[in-house]
């Protein structure tokens, strides 16, 4: 029997204090990151972090937890790149 990792079972959760400095876990990997937005890979989809001096704090991959400092103007959720193919213009016309 294959056990899914620790961090797919805990959930995700996200806290913030004064929009200006963000903990969150559930975090697979970090996809890419400047001063003025973060994109992370979560057990519930990619996200996006917008604002200005935007940096990693803190990361650890091994227990999908990151922290995150700076002005934050903008959070979302995005499809991950894998649904984002599917579902894109490609995926649409090979079905």
């Amino acid at each position: 029997m294959v056990q899914e990792p620790v961090r797919s079972q805990m959930g995700q959760k996200l806290t913030m204090n004064n929009r200006n400095k963000v903990e969150l876990n559930g975090v697979t990997e970090v996809i890419s990151f400047d001063s003025r937005e973060i994109f992370l890979d979560t057990i519930e989809g990619r996200m996006r972090f917008g604002g200005d001096q935007l940096h990693v704090k803190k990361l650890s991959l091994e227990r999908g937890e990151v922290e995150l400092e700076g002005k934050i103007q903008e959070i979302s959720y995005h499809p991950s790149g894998k649904e984002k193919t599917a579902g894109g213009l490609f995926g649409r016309m090979f079905r």
